[in-house]
């Protein structure tokens, strides 16, 4: 077998981590993959973006801002139970709170609820229908570091062992 390069010439080599992590997620849900295909702010915007891909996915962007005024994007992974997030023009420390916006519009995130994993942090939501409806989404902590995220349906949390259970 031969060396894959890409159109520019340049060695394709797999990152074995990449691999690994697919595998864990696919094992987790026995073999199925949990994916968001549409992420929608209050005011309608569809926020997954092709800038970062996650295993052949659009990832969910987003704008923050940090305690100390300094904004930046993040980009989160689609696939449910990846905390694989992308930081950009910002890095935001392990434990920072950050605030969450759309980066069409701007509009905050509300929030759903304080986070129960973490001190401080609160759960943020968005739709996964363009008429926004904060009880059919997905929704995940905005505290740094903090391993929180749900899918919601008819308003009830679906957390990871119950999702497990429905797959």
């Amino acid at each position: 077998m031969g060396y894959k390069f890409d159109e520019h010439g340049f060695m394709v080599i797999p990152d074995p981590r990449e691999a690994k992590q697919k595998r864990e997620i696919e094992q987790s849900i026995d073999g199925k993959i949990v994916v968001v295909r549409h992420a929608f702010c209050p005011d309608g915007h569809d926020v997954m973006s092709e800038s970062v891909n996650f295993n052949g996915h659009d990832g969910i962007h987003l704008k923050i801002r940090r305690p100390d005024g300094d904004e930046g994007d993040m980009i989160l992974s689609p696939i449910f139970r990846d905390q694989t997030i992308v930081y950009m023009g910002t890095k935001p420390a392990a434990g920072e709170k950050l605030d969450v916006f759309c980066p069409i519009c701007g509009v905050k995130l509300p929030i759903l609820s304080q986070c129960e994993n973490c001190d401080g942090g609160e759960i943020r939501v968005l739709s996964l229908s363009k008429e926004f409806d904060i009880a059919n989404g997905i929704a995940f902590c905005d505290m740094v570091g903090c391993p929180s995220s749900y899918i919601l349906d008819s308003d009830e949390l679906i957390e990871q062992a119950y999702l497990e259970d429905v797959l």
